[in-house]
Parts: structure tokens; sequence; C-alpha cells
């Protein structure tokens, strides 16, 4: 026998009734908040790992999280799980008239095109029609994803460098801006804040290239701190094998490249690259 959705929805009912567990009766919207961060993120690390059994359970505590949500908004009077499953369907639907109606589209940017034509007509976008486009930007995004959604969003009203050469030439303006405010620092004056602005819109400016080159800012990231966790710790296994009798703070700066090179081939190796 195979749970169904219906099932979790009772389950969530069954753990905020008078004789349900303790615990969850007493959560609210607020104090559920960092779950649903914390549940989403344990899912992207599972999903960039491929760990397909990980991904399946991760996205199974989402859900229970979206559950826990409309059952605590239901209980509000504010909406209920039903209200939120409908609202999504008819959006999709709303969304799709190329598949659910008889519109007719030529290739995936043509459907981008007509979702943010479609988008722009539904009633909370027209309430937001005499308000600045960043307020459509969300607060609680990590912040390298905010800063690339500003671009989009600035993009798609005109406001945006024409083709990626100009973005590359920003790229080099701005470490060069921020090499001139290092240079600028002593002992006596350190320079941080000047310094911490230019390399703040030397980061800025790389999200805007990873837009036109159609990257994701926030995932590259991820990856790229993912590879120096897999590495280091790999450094930290080679060290101990090689160097019993040192820590890694007694080891010469040679020593620890030539262990920091054979854990990136070592890595490189599993990964497949």
């Amino acid at each position: 026998m195979k749970y169904s959705f219906a099932d979790l929805v009772k389950i969530m009912q069954r753990l905020r009734s008078k004789d349900g567990c303790p615990w969850d009766r007493k959560q609210t919207t607020q104090s559920l908040l960092p779950y649903l961060i914390e549940e989403s993120s344990e899912f992207i690390d599972a999903a960039q790992a491929n760990d397909k059994a990980h991904m399946c359970e991760e996205l199974g505590d989402v859900l229970f999280q979206v559950v826990f949500h409309s059952q605590v908004a239901s209980e509000r009077g504010d909406f209920d799980i039903d209200d939120v499953t409908d609202a999504i369907c008819a959006k999709m639907m709303r969304r799709h008239p190329h598949v659910f109606g008889n519109s007719h589209v030529k290739n995936a940017d043509e459907v981008s095109k007509r979702w943010e034509e479609i988008k722009a007509t539904e009633k909370n976008n027209e309430e937001m029609k005499d308000k600045s486009v960043m307020d459509k930007v969300s607060r609680s995004m990590p912040t390298l994803a905010r800063a690339q959604d500003m671009g989009r969003r600035a993009a798609k009203n005109g406001f945006d460098w024409k083709g990626n050469e100009p973005v590359f030439a920003k790229v080099h303006e701005e470490f060069n801006e921020f090499l001139e405010e290092y240079k600028k620092s002593t002992e006596e004056d350190p320079n941080r804040d000047r310094m911490e602005e230019e390399f703040g819109d030397l980061l800025f400016t790389l999200c805007h290239l990873a837009r036109h080159v159609g990257l994701n800012a926030e995932t590259a990231l991820n990856r790229a701190t993912h590879k120096f966790d897999a590495r280091f710790r790999t450094l930290e296994k080679l060290a101990k094998a090689k160097y019993a009798e040192k820590s890694l703070q007694e080891l010469s700066p040679e020593e620890l490249l030539a262990l920091w090179s054979e854990a990136k081939a070592e890595t490189n190796q599993k990964s497949g690259y």
C-alpha cells in the first residue's frame, strides 16, 4: 500500500488536532519559516549531488512544509490546501494557453514572452503596476540570487547592456576599481569601507555576467563551495595518511599545495571531470 497526498493532509490535520502532537500544535507561520528554508536547501544539496533517494525524501519534507503552512492558515480561516492546489492549477493552465487552450507558440523564447504578458495582466501584478519593479524582488532570497533577479527585472524594462562584451568590460572595470582601493589601504588606514563597496560592485556585476551568459550565480557559487568542501576534506584525509604526526597548521605551504593538487586530482576523478 502506498500513501497518497490525501493521506498526508489527514496526517497533518491529526498532528494539529487536540489529541495530536504538542510541538506541531504550537507552530505558527512565522515559526515554520526556517524549516521551509532548511528543507528546500537540503533538497538542493541532494539534487546537486544527484542523490535520487535523498531527493525523493527531501522533496517529501518540502511538501510536508507546504501542507503544514496550509493547515495553519486553514485554522485561521485564511485558506486551505485545496485553495493552494486550486490556485496553482488555475495559474498554470492560464499561463499555458498553448497547452490548455487554442494559442500557438514557435519556441521556448516565445513561451517566456507570453508567460510574462499573461502574468502582467493578473490581479496581483495589476496592483503592482504603479510600484517599482524592484518591489517584486523578494528580500528573503539569497543575496546572489536577489542580485541576479534585480538585474533580470531591470533588463525586462530596457535597462541592460546590449550583448555580453560590455558586461565583461564592466567586470574588468569594477575589478580595477577594487584593486585601486586595495592599494590605498595601509596599517593606519585599512580603507575597508571603500574596499567593501567596490568589492560589492564587482560581485553585483558578476551576477549580471552570469545572467547574460545564461548561468545562475547562486547555483554556480553553490557548486564551487561543494567542490572546495570535497577537496578540502580529501586533503585532510591525505594529510593524516602522509603526515600522521603533524597537524595541518604545522605543514609548510609547499606541502599543503602538493596535498591540494593530489586532492584535486582525486576528487576530479571521482566526479568524472
